[in-house]
């Protein structure tokens, strides 16, 4: 009776010692998955921190900044950071044309004088507040990018950025002529150009460094004079919806005087600076 008794107990401590060994090996898999979970969360923790938009208020407030995106909390622009090339240094870009909402604000919190019947032509080529502002001058333009505390790009910085990190290409998305009309809005319509005017920013793809309509929509002013002789022309960059694809050529230039207003002009804002 007492090795039945034996026999009985040592396979109770078999089976209690299998619990365990299973358990054991359970615990040891589940904490192995627990492991891989919290290294796939902080990977992308990072990634989320360096893809977050941060708000910036000043030049002061981007010391330390280490995202690739911010929003620059004076008008709402989103911007991104563009890596420095032969001629510029490392900056930040608006990743779409000031839009009429935008310019709306500034004239609000402003004393700057513009002619209130521009709006009527504005509205009639750029039809929402989520549409390029046009009719502006370059000293529009410039006191715009003063009271939001950027400034206008420099011709090298604008079409280093057009270049979205292509290197000759002919246009900001590559060479490839058919692709023209999911990146731009110029002349006639097709694809993703269903505007026979402005289109509301952001409304194609963007280049390779996440900017919008650098190619059509809107020629965009420059900081910079169009020749050495600084006297009577501005420069003005990028096609516009009027124009047909050769004015989409990322190294086309335009010469207007600093007074032109048009309803194919606009522009975007820079500061210097890099995460």
């Amino acid at each position: 009776m007492g090795g039945v008794q034996d026999e009985h107990g040592e396979k109770v401590r078999e089976s209690q010692r299998q619990v365990r060994y299973d358990y054991k090996n359970r615990l040891e898999g589940m904490m192995r998955k627990f492991s891989w979970m919290l290294l796939v969360l902080l990977a992308f923790s990072v990634y989320a921190e360096d893809e977050k938009e941060v708000v910036i208020e000043s030049l002061e407030g981007l010391k330390g900044v280490t995202a690739k995106k911010i929003i620059w909390k004076k008008d709402g622009a989103k911007m991104v950071s563009i890596p420095g090339g032969n001629k510029t240094k490392p900056f930040w870009i608006d990743t779409t044309e000031v839009t009429v909402g935008q310019f709306k604000k500034f004239l609000l919190e402003s004393d700057h004088q513009f002619d209130t019947k521009l709006w009527r032509n504005i509205y009639r080529f750029s039809a929402t507040d989520k549409s390029p502002i046009i009719y502006v001058s370059w000293d529009d333009a410039k006191a715009y990018a003063k009271w939001a505390g950027r400034r206008l790009p420099r011709e090298e910085e604008w079409e280093w950025a057009a270049r979205g990190g292509l290197k000759d290409k002919i246009y900001p998305w590559g060479d490839n002529r058919s692709q023209a009309r999911d990146y731009a809005n110029y002349d006639g319509a097709g694809g993703k150009d269903k505007w026979k005017y402005c289109a509301p920013v952001g409304s194609f793809e963007a280049n390779g460094y996440g900017l919008h309509d650098m190619a059509g929509n809107v020629w965009e002013w420059s900081q910079d004079w169009y020749d050495d002789n600084r006297t009577r022309y501005r420069l003005l960059r990028g096609g516009c919806w009027i124009n047909d694809i050769k004015a989409l050529n990322v190294a086309n230039r335009c010469s207007p005087a600093p007074y032109f207003r048009q309803s194919y002009i606009g522009f975007r804002c820079v500061v210097s600076g890099s995460p």
